[in-house]
């Protein structure tokens, strides 16, 4: 009995010093939504997306604040969520811009356009049905953003795209950091 206790203790004790609550990922993280609620604080009145291209994720803020456990469209939409971006030497831009135009007639779900043809989108639009189809079913469904192989754009799962285009008016900012 004291041996198994004494074990249990030895094993514990490895724990404290082996596991730790953090990792170098959390403190990551955690460095990224500080320099994210920065730039959201520049515009505490309104919204703004941010994308960190080396995270591969979008964060969309509201007031100043990035959005978490706002449900819509029959999903709870929690920010960051991850996207794909360009890919084979179609490298997506860095730097500010605003979205100059909202298109639902392209070849995608939905498009919000940033500089030129490039834009924040999600599937292409014949599989959209399908894929709402597969959402509804499973809402953590990964299809897009599984892989990088867009033009330069930024691509999101299409409920993402959908909250997005509800929720964003032209002109709102756009930062896209490395």
């Amino acid at each position: 009995m004291i041996v198994g206790f004494i074990g249990l203790v030895a094993v514990w004790s490895m724990n404290l010093f082996w596991h730790q609550p953090w990792s170098i990922e959390t403190a990551r993280r955690s460095e990224l939504e500080t320099r994210v609620l920065a730039i959201a604080q520049k515009y505490n009145s309104g919204e703004v997306i941010v994308v960190s291209k080396k995270e591969h994720l979008l964060y969309f803020c509201r007031n100043g604040f990035i959005v978490r456990g706002d449900y819509w469209g029959g999903f709870v939409h929690n920010f960051p969520v991850p996207v794909a971006i360009g890919g084979n030497n179609r490298w997506t831009p860095e730097g500010r811009f605003d979205i100059y135009v909202k298109n639902a007639q392209s070849r995608f779900t939905l498009f919000l356009g940033f500089k030129g043809a490039y834009g924040i989108h999600g599937a292409v639009t014949k599989l959209a049905s399908k894929l709402d189809q597969l959402e509804s079913l499973a809402p953590t469904l990964k299809y897009v953003t599984r892989r990088d192989n867009t033009l330069g754009c930024v691509a999101v799962e299409n409920r993402e795209i959908k909250y997005l285009f509800a929720n964003v008016d032209v002109k709102t900012p756009l930062y896209i950091m490395p």
